[in-house]
């Protein structure tokens, strides 16, 4: 099912895509709590897709703003150098473990909300990645187990100050930026994607596709990041690890391609959705 974060930035409230509509979730059943974060919270998600479906009223899909999925998780976790193609771009050795980094959850903006460049960075970038959504608290799962832990998947695009972060030596400051963050448009359940691990991705600026890529070159995968992340700290309902972007990216072109006033992004994961995305 295609879940939604729908209104006011601030005021999002859940709802679920049904034949080109969106079930305000809350109004159609006021047993379910009025944001996609409480039902996770809460294990209702299976209470939420009934809702859905046996919905009789539908708000048009274009006359409402999607924020994104989770507007505020506790936290997102990124994965550096994660695709092999975008080592191989680097120069980089394949790390032997994952690179995590953290980036500020006030960054986050909905699907196609604008992108604001800061004037203490001169090289913004974009990179598109496959996003995970946990659907309930998970502390040192296995490997194995991993899939019962996720409540689905959204696109992200993990904007990036880079002159900023090769600056500081750290990531954080340039990855966190406010609205360095799109995400969704929509969060899809777990049981729609049959396998995470072989889906297309792909960026592009101002029509011209610049990534290029597929989640099967992903070095650390799906159930593997869960596994290793959950093992160092305790992820909660909500929370996004967004898992690595494929080659591509601005700053290692010769010459660059940054970002400026007037640019548009689409940044697409085969069957999750694309984001669109001005740059002001």
């Amino acid at each position: 099912m295609k879940l939604v974060s729908f209104g006011e930035l601030g005021q999002e409230r859940a709802g679920a895509v049904v034949d080109g509509g969106i079930v305000d979730l809350n109004a159609a059943n006021t047993a379910l709590p009025a944001s996609l974060l409480g039902i996770l919270e809460q294990g209702l998600l299976t209470e939420a897709e009934q809702t859905a479906r046996s919905a009789v009223d539908h708000i048009p899909e274009g006359s409402v703003r999607l924020g994104a999925p989770i507007p505020r998780p506790s936290k997102i976790i990124c994965v550096g150098l994660n695709y092999k193609d975008h080592a191989e771009e680097t120069g980089q050795e394949l790390p032997d473990h994952p690179l995590l980094f953290s980036k500020a959850t006030s960054a986050v903006i909905g699907p196609y909300d604008n992108v604001i460049l800061p004037e203490e960075s001169k090289e913004v970038d974009y990179e598109v990645e496959y996003a995970i959504v946990i659907g309930k608290t998970a502390t040192k799962v296995p490997t194995a187990d991993a899939f019962d832990f996720i409540a689905g998947y959204t696109v992200a695009n993990d904007v990036s100050g880079r002159d900023i972060q090769f600056r500081q030596g750290q990531w954080h400051q340039g990855k966190s930026y406010d609205t360095f963050m799109p995400m969704g448009p929509y969060l899809i359940t777990r049981n729609e994607i049959a396998d995470p691990g072989n889906l297309h991705v792909e960026c592009i600026l101002n029509g011209k596709k610049l990534q290029d890529s597929n989640t099967n070159q992903l070095i650390f995968d799906t159930a593997e990041l869960i596994s290793r992340i959950s093992g160092i700290m305790t992820l909660f309902a909500g929370d996004v690890i967004s898992t690595g972007t494929p080659a591509g990216v601005g700053v290692f072109r010769d010459p660059k391609i940054l970002l400026k006033p007037g640019d548009m992004m689409e940044t697409t994961v085969e069957d999750i959705g694309t984001l669109k995305n001005a740059i002001k």
